[in-house]
């Protein structure tokens, strides 16, 4: 086959896409209080890291094989870079966290919205982030006193007092070498920005240019100047909450970008957006295939991280911006029922994940023989079916702790809470 029949292909596809956006019957307004676009992306950006800590389980490299129209053979695409990178989709994860949690603010600023109050916010992520993470943690914690992981009950105590007041980051045993669940490090950095969430809304509310600049160069001083000056413990260093500022302040960026292009526009979507979100997703996405080239490609992941975060939260920031500037194709295709299911159970999904994946292999289910690992052995049946089980057992767990522990208790905390303040329904 030429090469250039792949790239026909392509553009039949994009033109394909074109179409359905250009013959869309738009939405009337846009909302500025629940995009439903967002839902799907979180739900994506949560199972691409999954994808991530399995694929380091399994070594399963996807592969898919594209017929091309007209009977002219088929196409061999190989998706590996998108697991490989997978931890790259942490930064969107937190970005739209602060898009999502800043659009009240930024409706205060535009439209003259009642401005959010400090005591509801706190109450509502409490609400939200602590139950289903005190719960794992207590868990966990459990499991490994009874598999003696601890040499010593000090180290034990320790661990679990870190993990319980979200503060493991700042020591590299409770954090790189925890033996609870090394993912709830993200769940600590939200709670870090949640405490000072609403000091850095209150700014972005009066000094909205010179808050911004603050808080990148916040994240750039601490990213350039120091963590990565020190190579040694940049593990450590690299994903402390001032390493973040520069992403959380895209994501407020944007939020309040949003809302006044929407004010502009007195709220309608005008024909010429549909377009437009196209050529914004389509040039987002070029641009983090290419970071996520270089991440795979880099001989220092967290060098690389430290040196691109911000260009990556630039194109995640217009990732976001399209996609909810966009019209019913996105909302259709991101805002489904399915994806608004994943994007529900996205925390326990993230919480539970690489544990299960971690432990079923550690049982050998699905069962392996010999004592060379599988996935070195390059057993594809093992691999296969050992992704499918992962992927089942951690929705399925997600899901029952959603919707039978999580929403019945948070709904529970939150008929205690005495104040009524506003946020994004797609708030996490």
């Amino acid at each position: 086959m030429t090469p250039e029949r792949p790239v026909l292909h392509g553009l039949f596809l994009f033109s394909l896409l074109c179409y359905t956006v250009f013959m869309e019957e738009p939405k009337p307004r846009l909302d500025t209080r629940y995009i439903p676009a967002l839902d799907g992306l979180r739900a994506v950006a949560i199972l691409i890291i999954v994808w991530y800590h399995l694929w380091q389980q399994s070594w399963l490299s996807p592969v898919l094989h594209i017929p091309v129209p007209f009977g002219q053979g088929l196409v061999t695409l190989s998706l590996e870079v998108i697991p490989r990178t997978g931890y790259l989709f942490v930064d969107l994860m937190l970005l739209l966290s602060a898009f999502c949690l800043f659009l009240p603010h930024a409706r205060a600023m535009v439209l003259g919205e009642p401005v959010p109050g400090a005591r509801a916010f706190y109450w509502k992520r409490v609400a939200r982030i602590v139950p289903p993470y005190w719960l794992s943690a207590i868990l966990l914690f459990a499991y490994a006193l009874a598999t003696g992981a601890y040499g010593a009950p000090a180290q034990a105590l320790r661990d679990l007092f870190a993990t319980l007041t979200f503060t493991q980051m700042f020591s590299p045993e409770t954090y790189l070498s925890t033996h609870i669940n090394g993912v709830l490090w993200t769940a600590a950095v939200e709670a870090q920005f949640y405490l000072l969430f609403p000091l850095l809304a209150s700014a972005f509310r009066k000094k909205p240019l010179l808050t911004y600049l603050g808080m990148a160069a916040v994240s750039a001083l601490y990213l350039r100047g120091f963590a990565l000056h020190h190579s040694d413990t940049l593990r450590l260093t690299l994903n402390q909450l001032p390493g973040f500022f520069g992403v959380f302040a895209n994501g407020m960026a944007a939020a309040l970008f949003y809302v006044y292009a929407a004010k502009a526009l007195s709220g309608r979507r005008a024909g010429w957006l549909a377009p437009a979100a196209l050529l914004g997703v389509a040039l987002s996405l070029y641009c983090l295939n290419r970071l996520q080239h270089g991440a795979a490609a880099a001989q220092e992941i967290p060098v690389f991280q430290a040196q691109y975060r911000f260009l990556l939260s630039l194109a995640f920031t217009l990732l976001v911006l399209s996609l909810s500037f966009g019209g019913r194709a996105f909302s259709l295709l991101l805002g489904n029922r399915a994806m608004r299911f994943f994007a529900a159970i996205s925390y326990n999904l993230y919480i539970w994940h690489q544990w299960i994946a971690v432990r079923l292999k550690e049982w050998r289910i699905p069962y392996w023989e010999g004592t060379e690992l599988p996935n070195i052995a390059g057993n594809r049946a093992w691999q296969e079916q050992y992704t499918l089980l992962v992927f089942l057992v951690a929705i399925a767990l997600a899901a029952f702790l959603t919707y039978c522990y999580e929403h019945p208790v948070g709904k529970r905390l939150l008929r205690l809470a005495s104040g009524k303040g506003k946020e994004s329904p797609n708030a996490v």
